[in-house]
């Protein structure tokens, strides 16, 4: 009986040592089999966020006229487009004249990928918890007609106005996977006495493969549709 048990309990062992050993086999198989598919989604991510901060910095520090309405070979002095936007807060916390200085940098800088990427560019002052500009790019879906050609959706740009930080963090989180730059910056406040003030703000440009975008979070975002891009 004992030679019994004990050949049984050697059974039982080698059973157990088996099933240890298949399980991590099975484990091995599976983490190597998706290595390099993990590998290459991080290196895409990367590359993806370094073109956003790239991105972003170009945006910033593109020359612009210092005279309104002169275009960079006729200007007798250019300065950076964020210095340009910091004058133009100071006077009554509010980005207008550069408004379209912005647009224009931005869709140009973005324009090579606009037609795989949407995106989102913003100011954020934390302080005051407010939105000085706020920038939206989507592009519809594309159309195929019976004989199978496929026309490029338009492409849409919105400026926004919402409420909360937490509005654009609900646009991110819906469509899915996006690459962010961002930047801490200063801008430059004057009160009636000329006295200034430097509030602390963000500037933030976020991209992502094109996705629709929920019709309640784009409500929330309180955007005015501005231009309409249609693919030629």
């Amino acid at each position: 009986m004992a030679l019994n048990s004990r050949g049984q309990a050697a059974l039982t062992d080698a059973l157990y040592f088996l099933l240890i050993v298949s399980t991590l086999s099975t484990m091995l198989f599976f983490y190597a089999a998706n290595y390099g598919l993990t590998v290459q989604q991080r290196v895409v991510n990367q590359y993806w966020r370094e073109y956003a901060t790239s991105a972003l910095e170009t945006i910033l520090y593109s020359s612009t006229p210092r005279i309104a309405g002169q275009t960079l070979e006729d200007a007798t002095e250019v300065d950076y487009l964020l210095a340009a936007v910091k004058e133009d807060f100071a006077d009554d916390s509010q980005i207008v004249e550069t408004r379209d200085a912005l647009l224009q940098n931005i869709s140009g800088i973005m324009q090579p990928i606009s037609g795989n990427f949407d995106y989102l560019f913003y100011f954020y002052l934390f302080d005051a918890k407010q939105f000085p500009f706020v920038l939206l790019y989507t592009r519809e879906a594309p159309t195929i007609s019976d004989d199978g050609k496929v026309t490029p959706g338009p492409g849409k740009v919105y400026f926004c106005n919402p409420t909360t930080l937490n509005d654009l963090e609900s646009l991110v989180e819906s469509v899915g996977s996006s690459a962010q730059g961002n930047a801490r910056i200063q801008f430059v406040e004057l009160d009636e006495s000329h006295n200034a003030s430097y509030p602390p703000a963000q500037v933030n440009l976020t991209m992502w493969v094109p996705t629709p975008i929920p019709a309640e979070v784009l409500a929330n975002l309180n955007c005015e549709l501005h231009q309409t891009i249609v693919s030629t």
